[in-house]
């Protein structure tokens, strides 16, 4: 059976798949249309929101495209690179709900695809955003106990 999930995210724990499925959405609140508008599609290209690639590179990341001919068109819900030229303290106007959750994608990204170009992208992105926040980044291994750990045990589940 196909997936719209690449074969190794089904690999990974599952909260660790989880983090990833929070990431796919994107920020509701980013906006969708730009003045920018690319005379070759008739439309707008939304290639001036820097939040909406980032969230076009993830999905390439770890999802299949329906239909490869559209990444990376103007626009597109895949971006096979992530933005240049962007700051983390351009998204301190959106929910830090939504700035956590992409930034935890990117780190899962980071530390476990098999595609070396995702994997050193995803992980400088989320250092950036790390620091931005004034945090250290965890390693690998702290990510893995963190997601691994067994909840009950520990007291820390979450509503």
């Amino acid at each position: 059976m196909k997936s719209v999930l690449q074969p190794w995210v089904a690999t990974l724990p599952l909260r660790a798949q989880g983090t990833l499925l929070t990431g796919v959405r994107g920020c509701d609140l980013a906006p969708k249309m730009l003045d920018c508008i690319d005379e070759r599609y008739g439309c707008s290209t939304g290639e001036g929101s820097a939040e909406r690639q980032l969230v076009a590179f993830f999905r390439y990341c770890i999802m299949n495209p329906a239909d490869p001919r559209e990444v990376d068109i103007p626009g597109a819900f895949f971006r096979s690179r992530p933005p240049e030229n962007w700051k983390p303290s351009q998204f301190g106007h959106y929910p830090e709900h939504w700035y956590a959750h992409i930034m935890h994608c990117f780190e899962v990204v980071g530390y476990c695809s098999p595609s070396v170009e995702c994997r050193t992208a995803a992980l400088a992105i989320y250092e950036r955003m790390v620091r931005n926040l004034h945090l250290n980044p965890e390693t690998r291994d702290q990510m893995m106990e963190r997601l691994c750990e067994d909840r009950i045990t520990a007291g820390t589940v979450v509503s």
